[in-house]
Parts: C-alpha cells; structure tokens; sequence
C-alpha cells in the first residue's frame, strides 16, 4: 500500500512539472524577436519613461525594443492593440490611469479590462495638480472656487490631456466637490493643452505635476494644489487640493501591461526585468524630472491594483455624477 501511494506521488509529482514546462520553455525563449512597446498617448514622461527602461532591456534580452506611440480614444487605441496583440509577450503596452477609469465613463469599449488585459509591473505613480492662468484673479483653490461660482459655466474652460485621462477625472471631481461648473476643453496630449493653456485658451488646467513644474517655478501659472495626500518634499508651499476640498484625491499611475492569455512565465520575466531596471539608481533618478516614483510589483499585485481600481473609479466617478457617454 505504502509503495502505490508512493508510486502516485512521484507520478503526480511528474505530471506537474511536465505541464509547467511549456511555460518555462517559453520564457526562456522570450523574447524570439523585436519586442514593441505602445504608448496609449502623445510624446511625454510615459514615452520617455518607455524609452528608458527599453533601452536597458534590449542589453539584457538581445533584441530591439521599439516603442511607438498610438494616442486617441482617451488611451482606447493604443490599449487596444495591446489587448489584440499576440499574447507571447512581444507585445506590451504602458497604461496610465485612464486603464481604470475608462470602463466607469464609457458605456461601450472594444475591449474587457480584466480579461483582454495582464498586468505585467506598476512601474511609478506621479502626482496630479491643478492650475489656473496668470489672468485669473485667484491666487488658490479657496480664491478660486468663489470667482468661479460668480461666472456661468461656459465662461471657465479647463484643459486636460484627453477624455478619460486623470487629469480630465480630476477637473471633474474638483468642480464637483467645490459646487461650481466649468466647460471641458479635451485634448489627445498633454504638451498641445499647456501651449493653449499658457496662450490663454483656457482658465485652468488639470493633468500631471511634471506637465507644468517648469512654468510653477517661472511663476507663469497660479496653482491650485497637487491632488496627493500630503505635499510634495520639493515642494512643500504647494498645497494639496484636500486641504480646500477634503477627500479629493487621485494620483497618476504608470504600469507595463500584456495582452490578456500571455503565459505567466513570460509575464513574470518581464516583471524581473522592468523592476531591476526601475530599481537602478540613476534609472530613478532619469525618472524625477519627470516627477514619476518608481515602484515595482508582480503581476499579480498589478493585477490587484487594476481590479480594484475599476470598482472604486466607478463608485467614485459614480457619486460625482460622471455619466458614461
């Protein structure tokens, strides 16, 4: 009896690590070929931050990282075609925040977050801000708030990088917990809405800190506060919005994502890759002009972070009565 149930261990046993070899035997090839990186919006920290970390991976693997940049559809597109991709890790993508929030504003996509997509790492989070043109006769979010509830709302226009972005979600939580209306003026990049930003196309604009460091510290633009938690070390006369509306917080993330069915050993080498090159001390600091913290997790708690998201963006975006459209 004793030698059966040793018997059908040991083939047990054997029949576990013959199924884990496929997997294995594809991570080891990984990666077989160029490998394409995309960018679900314009030219900004998320290309150079691809750019970056490509560069070093393509020493490690052998092979050419090419990064492409695919905006519009409020990052849909460029999400898309990850989603679409070959699932054999040749394909990846870098998803802002939009990933999450997209599903709680739009009543149809092309693609199911959580089963079209993987994650592979969240490689930073960067903080958000809001901030009005020097024309604008208020100097914080308090001084704000009262000149805009004395305006209607087509006459306050504030810019974003796109519908669906953070910085669009953040104007939208703000004028809702301030009870005023503004005017949604959406663009498909960041740098095109600070230039009409600063020309004076619009009176505020919400997007990311790094987007506008450089005209904060030239003192052309009034700003509002960082949407974080608690203030910024380099910055610490800049307030956060909740210090005015308490509750009022968002932060911008920056992960590697992977068409949904990529195999888990593949994901998992991707991972090891991206978080040893985040992890590198002159990497982090490539990434602080760009107002990005590097952070680095498993897929699976990317996966977690992602989940968790979608429920909470929709119950927040929800209560704020942002519609899908």
């Amino acid at each position: 009896m004793r030698s059966t149930k040793l018997i059908a261990l040991a083939v047990a046993s054997i029949s576990a690590q013959l199924a884990s070899w496929p997997s294995i035997a594809r991570a080891q090839s990984f990666p077989s070929g160029p490998v394409t990186i995309i960018i679900p919006i314009g030219a900004g920290g998320a290309d150079a931050i691809a750019r970056i970390i490509g560069e070093r991976v393509s020493k490690t693997w052998g092979q050419p990282v090419v990064v492409v940049n695919k905006p519009g559809a409020g990052t849909m597109l460029g999400t898309e075609a990850v989603a679409r991709a070959k699932p054999d890790g040749h394909t990846i993508g870098m998803a802002i925040s939009a990933l999450t929030i997209n599903p709680a504003i739009r009543a149809s996509m092309a693609y199911d977050t959580l089963k079209d997509i993987r994650g592979i790492t969240l490689l930073a989070n960067a903080a958000m801000v809001g901030a009005v043109h020097a024309s604008v006769p208020a100097s914080n979010a308090k001084e704000f708030i009262a000149w805009a509830k004395t305006k209607k709302p087509d006459e306050i226009a504030y810019l974003t990088p796109g519908i669906g972005t953070l910085g669009h979600i953040s104007g939208e939580l703000f004028q809702h917990a301030a009870g005023i209306k503004m005017l949604h003026v959406p663009y498909q990049e960041s740098n095109r809405a600070v230039t009409d930003f600063i020309a004076g196309q619009g009176q505020a604009f919400f997007g990311l800190w790094q987007s506008i460091e450089a005209l904060v510290r030239a003192d052309k633009v009034k700003v509002l506060g960082i949407f974080n938690k608690t203030r910024m070390a380099d910055y610490p006369n800049v307030p956060t919005i909740a210090e005015t509306l308490p509750g009022v917080e968002t932060i911008s993330r920056l992960g590697a994502i992977a068409p949904g069915g990529t195999p888990k050993a593949v994901l998992d080498k991707i991972s090891t890759d991206f978080n040893e090159v985040i992890r590198m001390p002159d990497v982090a600091e490539r990434f602080r002009p760009f107002g990005m913290v590097p952070v680095g997790t498993t897929p699976e708690e990317f996966d977690a972070v992602i989940a968790k998201e979608l429920v909470e963006w929709k119950d927040v975006l929800g209560r704020a009565g942002v519609q899908p459209n």
